[in-house]
Protein backbone atom coordinates (compact mmCIF):
# COMPACT_ATOMS: atom_id res chain seq x y z
CA UNK A 1 0.00 0.00 0.00
CA UNK A 2 3.12 2.84 0.60
CA UNK A 3 4.16 1.74 -3.11
CA UNK A 4 0.66 3.26 -4.00
CA UNK A 5 0.89 6.17 -1.93
CA UNK A 6 4.24 6.87 -3.22
CA UNK A 7 3.72 6.56 -7.09
CA UNK A 8 0.62 8.41 -6.70
CA UNK A 9 2.29 11.55 -4.83
CA UNK A 10 5.08 11.69 -7.93
CA UNK A 11 2.26 11.58 -10.42
CA UNK A 12 0.15 14.28 -8.70
CA UNK A 13 3.73 16.18 -8.33
CA UNK A 14 4.54 15.54 -12.54
CA UNK A 15 1.09 16.86 -13.03
CA UNK A 16 1.09 19.90 -11.00
CA UNK A 17 5.05 20.68 -12.58
CA UNK A 18 3.15 19.83 -16.13
CA UNK A 19 0.69 21.92 -15.69
CA UNK A 20 3.17 25.12 -14.07
CA UNK A 21 5.38 24.66 -17.52
CA UNK A 22 2.26 25.18 -19.81
CA UNK A 23 1.06 27.92 -17.97
CA UNK A 24 4.05 29.76 -17.75
CA UNK A 25 5.20 29.25 -21.52
CA UNK A 26 1.32 30.29 -22.25
CA UNK A 27 2.06 33.67 -20.33
CA UNK A 28 5.25 34.30 -22.54
CA UNK A 29 3.78 33.74 -25.41
CA UNK A 30 0.92 35.76 -25.05
CA UNK A 31 3.32 38.58 -24.24
CA UNK A 32 5.63 38.12 -27.36
CA UNK A 33 2.11 38.03 -29.22
CA UNK A 34 0.99 41.38 -28.01
CA UNK A 35 4.33 43.10 -28.57
CA UNK A 36 4.38 42.13 -31.98
CA UNK A 37 0.81 43.23 -32.18
CA UNK A 38 1.75 46.64 -30.80
CA UNK A 39 4.54 46.58 -33.42
CA UNK A 40 2.62 46.30 -36.02
CA UNK A 41 0.29 49.40 -35.19
CA UNK A 42 3.23 51.36 -34.92
CA UNK A 43 5.27 50.48 -38.26
CA UNK A 44 3.00 48.86 -40.40
CA UNK A 45 4.16 47.48 -43.24
CA UNK A 46 4.12 48.54 -46.90
CA UNK A 47 2.74 46.65 -49.40
CA UNK A 48 4.26 45.98 -52.84
CA UNK A 49 0.82 47.53 -54.66
CA UNK A 50 1.53 51.09 -52.44
CA UNK A 51 5.04 51.67 -53.60
CA UNK A 52 4.20 53.32 -57.10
Amino acid sequence: MKINVVVIAIVIVAVLAFVYFIVKRNRKDQKDLEQELNEREVKPEKHRDQQV
